[in-house]
């Protein structure tokens, strides 16, 4: 099976947590960014090592909680959108976040190394926080013959930095793997990151990856 993008499999909207949790619903009704990283990281593995990733968000919220977007970004052999629609919001203090993302891979004649070309995927995101703990599931619909899989992040932030976990629970053999993040933002753009996987079973980068990303708003 191949891990990479659990036969097959993507997402990340930038980094932050990153790659890793729900979007935050912005305040404005609409807004849009551009982002530069030195590589593509998506729960503790690098989908471009053999340059960086740019990528581009455009995005919609209501008052009421609900929020839709588009996410684009280049990978290893081809590139990915995303879509998604969420709905987040607060109750005594808990924060609640439940949203439905869908992956496409067109194919562009590349012919990508994971097999992803003129694919596409989804999961179903539940996100709930109290304080400044946050817990995140990834629940992916069986698509194109893949296995159950859960990806699920615990994170705690405090000032600007966050410390994540990051792991799988997958439904075939030699697929789960975990992972631990910290992230520090210095500025609102720009951000730094070290990731480190638990262990190679499967087939995941055992060394930590340092990513540094800038993003730049186009929209006030």
């Amino acid at each position: 099976m191949n891990l990479k993008k659990y036969a097959p499999y993507a997402v990340s909207l930038s980094l932050l947590s990153a790659g890793l949790a729900a979007p935050t619903v912005a305040s404005a009704e609409v807004s849009a960014s551009l982002s530069l990283a030195n590589m593509y990281l998506w729960r503790g593995q690098n989908l471009t090592p053999d340059g960086p990733q740019i990528s581009g968000s455009l995005d919609y919220a209501h008052d009421s909680g609900l929020y839709a977007g588009i996410w684009a970004t280049n990978e290893t052999g081809g590139h990915e959108t995303d879509l998604y629609v969420g709905f987040a919001g607060e109750a005594g203090g808990f924060s609640y976040d439940v949203s439905y993302w869908y992956y496409l891979y067109p194919e562009d004649g590349t012919a990508p190394n994971d097999g992803l070309g003129d694919t596409s995927l989804s999961d179903i995101v539940l996100s709930g926080g109290m304080a400044d703990f946050t817990v995140t599931f990834y629940i992916a619909e069986e698509t194109q013959g893949g296995p159950d899989a859960i990806y699920y992040t615990l994170d705690y932030t405090i000032g600007d930095v966050n410390l994540l976990y990051g792991g799988w629970d997958v439904d075939a053999p030699g697929g789960e793997y975990s992972h631990v993040q910290v992230s520090y933002s210095y500025s609102e753009n720009l951000t730094f990151a070290v990731s480190v996987a638990s262990d190679d079973t499967a087939g995941v980068e055992e060394d930590p990856l340092f990513l540094v990303s800038y993003s730049v708003p186009l929209s006030k």
